[in-house]
């Protein structure tokens, strides 16, 4: 992780270089349609997204083509030791996370949850990977990433870009091992 002990800087310094920005309640609105037209409608609120990122200060990010157009969104969760028992079991709720288990600027984060990515135009999910790239290898390299792949892309992305397996239990959730630990294996 960055110099930095708040990760929502750090994150929001991050992917503001990629062009991502933190996104706005309307951009939350906005990039929930297009999550559900493009990746799956069973996916968390509107109002869970928006409570999450008011808790986090740094959750879901927008990208917006040169036409002004949003054209990708990114969402993590960064998680507490509270979060510790459901990930091991594989039981994470994704759809209806608790919010005690989001991280506050500050706390300390044991583990990133892969929340969603969606973009509609090239750009726009090339952005979008390369800022869950900058996630798992720079912002939170010393914690593992956890996510559950909902089309055939995000499982190639998650499986074979990023390196996750699988964790035992229900529900199809996968873990990356933190970037440092990865480096150093290899």
């Amino acid at each position: 992780m960055p110099a930095t002990t708040d990760f929502a800087q750090a994150t929001r310094d991050t992917l503001s270089g990629l062009g991502l920005t933190l996104a706005t309640p309307g951009e939350i609105v906005e990039g929930h349609a297009i999550a559900a037209r493009t990746v799956s409608p069973v996916i968390a609120s509107v109002a869970t997204l928006q409570a999450v990122q008011d808790r986090t200060r740094g959750s879901s990010f927008a990208y917006r083509d040169p036409d002004g157009r949003l054209a990708g969104v990114l969402c993590v969760i960064p998680l507490t030791r509270a979060a510790a028992p459901e990930l091991a079991a594989g039981r994470f709720d994704g759809i209806t996370p608790p919010l005690a288990q989001a991280a506050r600027p500050g706390e300390r984060v044991i583990a990133v949850y892969g929340w969603g990515m969606a973009g509609i135009s090239w750009r726009g999910r090339a952005v979008v990977m390369a800022g869950a790239v900058a996630i798992h290898r720079e912002i939170f390299d010393t914690v593992p990433l956890y996510g559950r792949a909902a089309t055939p892309g995000g499982e190639r992305a998650l499986l074979w870009r990023l390196g996750a397996r699988p964790v035992p239990g229900p529900g199809g959730l996968v873990v990356c091992p933190a970037w440092t630990v990865h480096r150093r294996a290899a």
